[in-house]
């Protein structure tokens, strides 16, 4: 049966030759992985198509979806919003790799949900749009995921109970936690890099108590680089 919805790409593995298999995060069906051939051949067409599956690209897409089947098939895909500059800003591009690989890990099997699916694209959207003040946004991301992923926090101090603390809890840095979880995007909160990593290591800290196979994130590397002269 052929639908219609809009996705958001996860990444995709190669697949033979000339294909990929792709995760897909989509507003009707949640997350599934679809098979794409034909994208790796070495022709214009093929590197038009592929770049359509680079991670976060927001698809409109037309599939054939078949209930409990494992991998599904596009019958259509094209840009519902072009990025202006996430691929090619540096800092932003190194935060989407970031979040980009937080999500694979956290969302393993997620159903339908369009509330998840809107916080998604609404935070995306902002990323690519935002012209300056945005080193927060990781941060505020990761913490304003967590009620999604039915972890059931809903204030700082039950956050800094779960982990042994490399650096002092005081009443800013909580009151700063609960700022960053109520605050929209565009309310920027001051924090220097030293702050940015003190949370960044407790809520990484809070993924790995809840998800099991969470381990090590790469990107993270990249992300501490690229903001090392804060």
């Amino acid at each position: 049966m052929l639908e219609k919805t809009q996705g958001i790409v996860l990444g995709f593995t190669r697949y033979s030759e000339t294909s990929i298999i792709c995760r897909i995060f989509t507003k009707k069906f949640g997350l599934n992985s679809y098979i794409i051939n034909g994208v790796r051949q070495k022709s214009k067409t093929s590197a038009r198509k592929m770049a359509l599956y680079q991670p976060l690209t927001i698809l409109d897409l037309v599939i054939y979806y078949k209930e409990n089947k494992g991998l599904l098939r596009i019958s259509d895909s094209s840009i519902d919003h072009p990025f202006r500059s996430l691929p090619f800003e540096p800092k932003k591009s190194s935060i989407a790799l970031f979040l980009t690989e937080i999500l694979r890990k956290a969302l393993q099997e997620e159903g339908a949900n369009e509330e998840l699916f809107n916080f998604l694209l609404k935070s995306m959207i902002f990323l690519d749009d935002v012209e300056s003040e945005y080193e927060n946004f990781h941060i505020q991301f990761l913490l304003k995921l967590i009620p999604f992923l039915g972890f059931g926090m809903d204030s700082a101090e039950a956050f800094f109970e779960l982990e042994p603390p490399q650096f002092e809890v005081n009443k800013m840095t909580t009151d700063y936690v609960n700022a960053l979880m109520k605050l929209e995007y565009s309310d920027y909160l001051p924090m220097n890099g030293k702050m940015r990593r003190m949370f960044l290591y407790w809520i990484l800290a809070f993924y790995r108590n809840h998800l099991e196979d969470f381990g090590y994130i790469r990107s993270l590397t990249v992300l501490k680089e690229i903001f090392e002269e804060d």
